[in-house]
């Protein structure tokens, strides 16, 4: 445990500042900056313990009785299945690229910069490998999701109340950290250089059959999840929008939200090295780094 917590707390800060992972994000949160503060208008009055909880009971009225017939309407057009293929792209950005990067910082083959060179590291074969692995797991969180679902849609007709949304809500972030692993493994699986498609597909199904890397893989996603929402979300949004000097906005924000979204993803590389070292498929794709901290 201790050289695991060294492995995530220390090693990942280090690799973050020796290949410098975390300058583009900057310039990505300026233009966040920009958009935001011409799109959204904040009116903090409106803000007050009675309209929330109307809101929440008008939110969990519309999820339960006109949701479903909004999503047909939306599965019947097809530019719903454009913005799918939109958002796999974006997913394959900010996984795949990133993945790759960091595959060649730990088999020792990337200098100081080489953003370009990672990605085009990456095959096609690699993306449609990791598309059928998006798609399972988007199945398995949209079967869990629907399944609560219909079960509180009747607790809701039987009883119209807020807390059937909430408890919704709970749910489904129960599921969630299972949903941000398959999305992280489904990638650094995609990028190891060998082995078959069915070796790759039974390592990523061990996600949910092996107890260990199921329960471990939950526990570290569920805090990712709650330091990223905090500290990459949260709160630069709220600096963003309710700050008005432009470079304070930016400054307060960057020195928040891309070093910690930066640290999480190197970190959670070296968790995956972690809890799949001892499969021979990643032992041999990174035996240099498993022999560097002695973890052969």
């Amino acid at each position: 445990m201790k050289k695991l917590l060294r492995i995530l707390l220390v090693q990942s800060g280090k690799d973050l500042f020796r290949y410098k992972s975390f300058f583009l994000l900057i310039f990505a949160l300026i233009l966040l900056d920009r958009f935001l503060k011409k799109v959204v208008h904040v009116d903090r009055s409106a803000l007050n313990s009675e309209t929330l909880k109307e809101v929440s009971v008008q939110s969990a009225q519309y999820v339960f009785d006109e949701l479903p017939d909004v999503l047909i309407g939306f599965l019947s057009d097809y530019r719903t299945f454009l913005v799918i293929a939109g958002l796999f792209l974006l997913k394959q950005l900010i996984s795949m690229w990133p993945s790759s990067d960091m595959r060649r910082m730990h088999r020792q083959e990337r200098g100081s910069f080489g953003l370009i060179g990672s990605l085009m590291a990456i095959r096609w074969q690699q993306i449609l490998w990791d598309g059928m692995a998006v798609v399972i797991i988007v199945g398995l969180t949209g079967a869990w999701s629907l399944l609560h679902y219909a079960i509180l849609q009747n607790v809701w007709q039987a009883h119209p109340t807020a807390l059937c949304l909430l408890a919704l809500l709970f749910m489904m972030f129960l599921f969630l950290p299972m949903t941000l692993a398959g999305f992280s493994y489904s990638s650094k699986l995609a990028v190891i250089s060998r082995g078959t498609f069915n070796e790759k597909f039974g390592l990523f199904l061990r996600l949910f059959r092996d107890r260990r890397i199921r329960w471990a893989s939950w526990v570290f996603f569920l805090a990712r999840l709650l330091i990223e929402t905090l500290f990459v979300i949260i709160i630069p949004a709220v600096v963003i929008v309710l700050m008005d000097v432009f470079w304070v906005r930016v400054l307060v924000a960057s020195l928040l939200a891309t070093p910690v979204y930066s640290y999480l993803k190197m970190a959670s590389f070296k968790f995956f090295l972690e809890i799949y070292r001892p499969f021979p498929l990643v032992q041999e794709e990174y035996r240099t780094y498993y022999r560097k901290y002695d973890l052969l």
